[in-house]
Protein backbone atom coordinates (compact mmCIF):
# COMPACT_ATOMS: atom_id res chain seq x y z
CA UNK A 1 0.00 0.00 0.00
CA UNK A 2 1.32 3.44 -0.48
CA UNK A 3 2.39 5.58 1.91
CA UNK A 4 2.20 9.54 1.57
CA UNK A 5 5.80 10.38 0.68
CA UNK A 6 5.88 7.71 -1.94
CA UNK A 7 2.59 9.59 -3.04
CA UNK A 8 4.20 12.95 -2.98
CA UNK A 9 7.46 11.27 -5.15
CA UNK A 10 5.24 9.65 -7.66
CA UNK A 11 2.57 12.14 -8.71
CA UNK A 12 3.94 14.36 -11.16
CA UNK A 13 2.86 18.23 -10.46
CA UNK A 14 3.62 19.73 -13.87
CA UNK A 15 1.93 17.35 -16.36
CA UNK A 16 -1.01 15.68 -13.71
CA UNK A 17 -1.63 19.03 -11.84
CA UNK A 18 -0.77 20.03 -8.37
CA UNK A 19 -1.87 18.27 -4.90
CA UNK A 20 -4.13 19.60 -2.43
CA UNK A 21 -3.18 19.51 1.55
CA UNK A 22 -5.08 19.52 4.69
CA UNK A 23 -4.70 20.95 7.25
CA UNK A 24 -3.45 18.25 10.01
CA UNK A 25 -5.12 20.56 12.56
CA UNK A 26 -8.48 20.41 11.21
CA UNK A 27 -8.08 17.01 10.40
CA UNK A 28 -7.28 16.52 14.82
CA UNK A 29 -11.06 17.19 15.40
CA UNK A 30 -12.42 13.78 13.27
CA UNK A 31 -12.62 10.91 14.03
CA UNK A 32 -10.65 8.93 10.74
CA UNK A 33 -7.43 6.90 11.71
CA UNK A 34 -4.52 8.33 11.68
CA UNK A 35 -3.07 7.28 8.88
CA UNK A 36 -6.10 8.95 7.02
CA UNK A 37 -4.97 12.33 8.66
CA UNK A 38 -1.25 11.54 7.95
CA UNK A 39 -2.17 10.52 4.42
CA UNK A 40 -4.55 13.72 3.42
CA UNK A 41 -2.10 16.53 5.45
CA UNK A 42 1.35 15.15 3.51
CA UNK A 43 0.03 13.03 0.38
CA UNK A 44 -3.15 15.19 -0.33
CA UNK A 45 -5.10 14.56 -2.91
CA UNK A 46 -4.57 15.38 -6.90
CA UNK A 47 -6.93 19.09 -7.43
CA UNK A 48 -8.29 17.57 -10.40
CA UNK A 49 -6.99 14.39 -11.62
CA UNK A 50 -8.30 11.94 -14.15
CA UNK A 51 -10.80 10.26 -15.39
CA UNK A 52 -12.21 13.54 -14.51
CA UNK A 53 -12.43 14.01 -10.88
CA UNK A 54 -12.29 17.23 -8.93
CA UNK A 55 -10.99 17.83 -5.38
CA UNK A 56 -10.86 21.78 -5.63
CA UNK A 57 -14.23 22.26 -4.30
CA UNK A 58 -12.73 20.48 -0.55
CA UNK A 59 -10.82 23.31 -0.43
CA UNK A 60 -8.57 21.44 1.92
CA UNK A 61 -11.57 21.19 4.39
CA UNK A 62 -12.98 17.80 4.90
CA UNK A 63 -16.54 18.10 6.30
CA UNK A 64 -19.66 15.38 6.46
CA UNK A 65 -21.38 16.09 2.74
CA UNK A 66 -24.21 16.61 5.30
CA UNK A 67 -23.03 20.38 5.78
CA UNK A 68 -21.45 20.81 2.13
CA UNK A 69 -24.65 19.47 1.25
CA UNK A 70 -28.69 19.86 1.91
CA UNK A 71 -29.21 16.07 2.54
CA UNK A 72 -30.71 14.26 5.53
CA UNK A 73 -28.76 13.12 8.31
CA UNK A 74 -28.52 9.98 7.54
CA UNK A 75 -25.39 10.83 4.78
CA UNK A 76 -23.76 12.51 7.83
CA UNK A 77 -21.00 9.45 8.20
CA UNK A 78 -19.95 10.36 4.51
CA UNK A 79 -17.11 13.39 4.45
CA UNK A 80 -17.03 15.01 1.11
CA UNK A 81 -13.54 15.30 -0.74
CA UNK A 82 -14.82 16.02 -3.93
CA UNK A 83 -16.98 15.17 -7.54
CA UNK A 84 -16.86 12.93 -10.03
CA UNK A 85 -16.90 14.61 -13.66
CA UNK A 86 -20.69 14.23 -13.43
CA UNK A 87 -20.97 16.17 -10.25
CA UNK A 88 -21.20 13.19 -8.04
CA UNK A 89 -19.80 13.52 -4.34
CA UNK A 90 -16.99 11.19 -3.93
CA UNK A 91 -16.73 10.56 -0.09
CA UNK A 92 -14.68 8.96 2.63
CA UNK A 93 -17.16 6.53 5.19
CA UNK A 94 -16.50 7.83 8.22
CA UNK A 95 -15.42 4.63 10.50
CA UNK A 96 -14.76 1.90 7.34
CA UNK A 97 -12.54 4.32 5.60
CA UNK A 98 -14.04 3.05 2.12
CA UNK A 99 -14.07 5.53 -0.77
CA UNK A 100 -17.17 6.04 -2.59
CA UNK A 101 -19.07 8.33 -4.49
CA UNK A 102 -22.88 8.93 -4.24
CA UNK A 103 -24.91 8.42 -7.17
CA UNK A 104 -26.76 12.01 -7.57
CA UNK A 105 -29.04 10.56 -10.61
CA UNK A 106 -29.91 7.34 -8.59
CA UNK A 107 -30.97 8.52 -5.35
CA UNK A 108 -27.37 8.97 -3.79
CA UNK A 109 -26.82 5.49 -4.06
CA UNK A 110 -23.37 4.40 -2.44
CA UNK A 111 -20.62 3.51 -5.07
CA UNK A 112 -17.67 1.77 -4.27
CA UNK A 113 -14.49 3.25 -4.89
CA UNK A 114 -11.26 1.78 -3.01
CA UNK A 115 -11.73 0.28 0.42
CA UNK A 116 -8.69 3.01 1.53
CA UNK A 117 -7.47 6.53 0.87
CA UNK A 118 -4.21 5.02 0.14
CA UNK A 119 -5.70 2.45 -2.03
CA UNK A 120 -7.65 5.34 -3.99
CA UNK A 121 -4.42 7.39 -4.40
CA UNK A 122 -2.50 4.86 -5.89
CA UNK A 123 -5.66 3.84 -8.18
CA UNK A 124 -5.40 7.82 -9.58
CA UNK A 125 -1.46 7.11 -9.77
CA UNK A 126 -1.84 4.48 -12.09
CA UNK A 127 -4.82 5.32 -13.98
CA UNK A 128 -2.99 8.63 -15.00
CA UNK A 129 0.22 6.04 -16.04
CA UNK A 130 -2.14 4.45 -18.42
CA UNK A 131 -2.65 7.22 -19.81
CA UNK A 132 0.62 8.17 -20.67
CA UNK A 133 1.17 4.03 -21.48
CA UNK A 134 -1.45 4.76 -24.42
CA UNK A 135 -0.05 8.24 -25.51
CA UNK A 136 3.18 6.33 -26.01
CA UNK A 137 1.64 3.81 -28.58
CA UNK A 138 -1.03 5.76 -29.98
CA UNK A 139 -0.18 9.37 -29.79
CA UNK A 140 -1.02 12.31 -27.99
CA UNK A 141 -4.76 12.16 -28.50
CA UNK A 142 -4.99 8.32 -27.44
CA UNK A 143 -7.08 9.02 -24.27
CA UNK A 144 -9.91 11.37 -26.00
CA UNK A 145 -10.21 9.77 -28.43
CA UNK A 146 -10.34 6.23 -26.76
CA UNK A 147 -7.77 4.57 -28.58
CA UNK A 148 -6.06 2.42 -25.64
CA UNK A 149 -4.81 -0.50 -26.78
CA UNK A 150 -5.97 -3.53 -24.92
CA UNK A 151 -2.33 -4.39 -24.02
CA UNK A 152 -2.65 -1.29 -21.71
CA UNK A 153 -6.29 -1.69 -20.66
CA UNK A 154 -5.01 -5.62 -18.95
CA UNK A 155 -1.84 -4.11 -17.56
CA UNK A 156 -4.56 -1.47 -16.12
CA UNK A 157 -6.99 -4.40 -14.89
CA UNK A 158 -3.68 -6.01 -13.00
CA UNK A 159 -2.82 -2.82 -11.17
CA UNK A 160 -6.39 -2.49 -9.70
CA UNK A 161 -6.83 -6.09 -8.87
CA UNK A 162 -3.44 -5.76 -7.15
CA UNK A 163 -4.01 -2.41 -5.34
CA UNK A 164 -7.55 -3.65 -4.05
CA UNK A 165 -9.14 -6.39 -5.91
CA UNK A 166 -12.92 -5.21 -4.69
CA UNK A 167 -12.26 -1.98 -6.39
CA UNK A 168 -12.77 -4.35 -9.75
CA UNK A 169 -16.36 -5.92 -8.50
CA UNK A 170 -19.29 -5.25 -11.13
CA UNK A 171 -20.85 -2.12 -11.04
CA UNK A 172 -17.41 -0.48 -8.76
CA UNK A 173 -16.31 2.98 -9.96
CA UNK A 174 -12.99 1.36 -11.60
CA UNK A 175 -14.74 -1.51 -12.76
CA UNK A 176 -17.12 0.90 -14.68
CA UNK A 177 -14.14 3.18 -16.03
CA UNK A 178 -12.27 -0.36 -17.42
CA UNK A 179 -15.47 -1.23 -19.49
CA UNK A 180 -16.31 2.44 -20.51
CA UNK A 181 -12.61 1.88 -22.09
CA UNK A 182 -13.62 -0.94 -24.60
CA UNK A 183 -16.43 1.22 -25.60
Amino acid sequence: MIIPEEFNDKWDVNKDGPLIKFNYQDLMSTDFSDEVKRFLSIGGLPETPPPYLEFTSSQSLLRPITYVFNMPEEFQKYWFLGSTGSGDPICIIEKQENVVFLHNSDDYKEVFINSSLNQFAESLLVYSKMIDKAIEVNGEDAFIDNDIPESVINWLIEEFERIDAKCMEKECFWFTKIENLYE
